[in-house]
């Protein structure tokens, strides 16, 4: 979708390891629409007649008559469309440009007029007064990204912003409901994922592109995809995928409302943890930059895929003396056949040895390289804020889990080529 600036055609590389395709080979970065960028100028003029001000493609919703009953005449509120992802290309080559060109401007028209701002970055909210919300759980955190819906974190910004001490961290207003899908929604929603895995509702803006025959080659996991558009902000929202789950047994079902992704089938509580993960960890870098939910799936899986094959304490106990002379016994019985085969047996263990010692040589180079171009991106990320980048951290992140998963030199191979991708995000038009 375009607010969500979708991460360019590094997607590709990224997550071929676990099957996913999410976009053709080669499609340019160009060729993805960003969002409008914010004319911040126009927004300060607005501000002379306004105390609310909705840039074009802004797409956060909120409360309008309750937000407007907190303002006080000092306080005016800019809804701004996503920023898009920083870089090269985008609206913005880095958070020092992005932070001169709307933060600083925003922040000397405050010292001149003595007013203060509360903006809205997509679904970020923050304030002139140093202060930003989050969803303080679950339940809020779909309410943002699935009904795209700030009123409590705007409620709870400005009243900073008033000096005024809130016990609560939101409003008193009744919550959307989310209701179970009815019969008949099931299963029309079966019918279009028994036609097509992957099924792109109309009046998705955020296309999801996957292949769920390379992830099940990759991952053994059996998934199938709704994604649906952005949620009504006032209206019941349906809960599909645990029914859904319960009439494809042993498969994943994942749907997505707007930027929210329901998960159920197979091992549900690793899915339910890779889920929570990736909002977490991507939680400030999408909320203002924009989700993209092919990415977003990407790093549910590859994090579910982890859960399910590294345990710790995974390791086997140390063998007993009685075990060990029960392995034993039969050697030491055929110890004259061994000795007569002894010198075949020598020369093959020899050429596998060597075989052995050569891939060893192979990996070690191989992931020195990986590792160095890790080390390289994070370092970047540092130095531009990436913490707030939320494409290059996924890319970093997924090329430190891969890493640590990678046991041949093609796989670092891979490994390292993910995070020279990341790096290029990173690169401003200088070529630094």
């Amino acid at each position: 979708m375009s607010r969500a600036a979708p991460l360019l055609v590094l997607l590709a590389t990224v997550f071929t390891l676990l099957g996913i395709s999410p976009m053709p080979a080669g499609r340019a970065a160009a060729e993805e629409p960003l969002p409008p960028k914010l004319d911040v100028a126009a927004a300060l003029r607005a501000f002379e007649t306004q105390q609310i001000y909705r840039a074009p493609g802004a797409v956060a919703y909120f409360d309008t008559e309750l937000i407007r009953r907190e303002l006080t005449p000092d306080i005016r509120v800019l809804i701004a469309p996503f920023t898009g992802p920083m870089g090269e290309g985008g609206n913005y080559a880095s958070h020092d440009e992005h932070f001169d060109q709307v933060y600083d401007q925003l922040m000397r028209w405050s010292e001149r007029t003595g007013n203060k701002w509360v903006r809205v970055e997509g679904l970020h909210v923050s304030s002139s007064e140093g202060v930003a919300a989050s969803p303080s759980d679950l339940a809020e955190l779909r309410r943002v990204t699935a009904r795209y819906d700030v009123t409590d974190l705007l409620w709870l910004v400005i009243r900073h912003a008033k000096g005024v001490q809130t016990a609560s961290g939101s409003p008193n207003r009744p919550a959307a409901p989310v209701v179970p899908a009815t019969p008949r929604q099931l299963t029309e929603l079966e019918r279009q994922l028994r036609e097509e895995p992957v099924y792109n509702a109309p009046g998705r803006d955020d296309p999801v592109e996957l292949s769920v025959e390379r992830i099940r080659e990759r991952t053994g996991l059996r998934v199938r995809v709704a994604a649906l558009p952005v949620a009504d902000p006032n209206g019941p929202m349906a809960h599909y995928a645990r029914p859904l789950a319960r009439r494809f047994p042993g498969e994943v079902v994942l749907v997505a409302h707007g930027g929210w992704l329901e998960v159920a089938g197979a091992h549900h509580d690793e899915l339910v943890s890779a889920r929570d993960y990736a909002y977490g960890r991507y939680e400030g870098g999408s909320f203002e930059q924009g989700i993209t939910m092919t990415d977003r799936i990407g790093t549910v899986l590859l994090r579910a895929d982890q859960l399910l094959t590294e345990h710790p304490f995974g390791r086997p106990p140390p063998r007993t003396s009685r075990q060990l002379i029960g392995a034993l016994a039969p050697w030491l019985v055929g110890g004259s056949a061994v000795v007569i085969g002894g010198t075949a047996l020598l020369r093959t263990l020899l050429r596998r040895a060597r075989r052995a010692r050569a891939d060893r040589e192979a990996l070690r180079e191989a992931g020195a390289e990986a590792f160095a171009e890790i080390a390289e991106l994070g370092r970047r990320l540092l130095d531009g804020d990436g913490g707030r980048d939320a494409a290059a951290a996924e890319r970093h992140a997924t090329a430190t889990t891969l890493f640590e998963q990678a046991h041949t030199p093609a796989a670092m191979a891979e490994v390292r080529d993910i995070a020279a991708q990341g790096q290029r995000l990173l690169r401003e038009e200088r070529g630094s």
